[in-house]
């Protein structure tokens, strides 16, 4: 089983530098592009379907990425981006100059540091966007999965075995795909998944 993964393409909160997970935010001409370049890459994969985000940034890649293409797009709100609460639709300038301690702090650890009044990332976007990954390799169908980076870089971690805290060491670029293939009958894999393409 083969499940691809595309972050969406650069959103306007990219280009003004803002803290905006649960803001539905427009895909600029570039990440329109980015898009349409996701998809050629992806012309010669097969794959049953495309799961994506509800927010339009990620609706509006996968649109473009799927343009020509005959497999059905299902919207699964559970791949949405993380709430940042109060934090958010501030910039990142903005939010260093209101408390410095409690950015260096979230920085530090922001699986574990819940935003203000936000979605905390271990007890709620990574049981949810797990939830999500488990069903579909319960179906063992290839597929694609358009999201955000909050959403892929778990996927990454929950699919490959890995502990939750090593989400950090991955970053999914726009404009790019990577895959996981699932192999249950390669005893040499412990995980019994390996990461086949990254930032493609």
């Amino acid at each position: 089983m083969k499940i691809y993964l595309v972050r969406h393409g650069q959103s306007v909160g990219n280009v003004k530098n803002l803290w905006y997970g649960s803001t539905d935010l427009p895909l600029t001409d570039l990440g329109r592009e980015q898009a349409r370049q996701a998809g050629e890459k992806l012309r010669g994969m097969a794959f049953s379907a495309c799961y994506t985000s509800p927010l339009s940034r990620a609706r509006g890649t996968a649109a473009l990425v799927m343009a020509g293409r005959q497999e059905p797009t299902v919207i699964v709100p559970d791949l949405r981006e993380q709430h940042m609460g109060l934090l958010e639709p501030k910039s990142v300038p903005q939010i260093q100059t209101e408390d410095p301690d409690f950015f260096s702090a979230l920085m530090a650890d922001w699986i574990h540091i819940c935003p203000p009044e936000g979605e905390p990332y271990d007890t709620g976007l990574a049981p949810r966007v797990a939830r999500v990954l488990d069903g579909l390799t319960a179906k063992g169908e290839d597929c694609l999965v358009v999201a955000h980076n909050g959403p892929l870089v778990f996927a990454l971690t929950h699919l490959l075995g890995l502990p939750m805290e090593a989400a950090g060491r991955f970053y999914l670029k726009q404009g790019c795909f990577s895959m996981v293939e699932i192999d249950r009958e390669h005893i040499y894999n412990p995980a019994h998944a390996l990461l086949r393409y990254y930032n493609v």
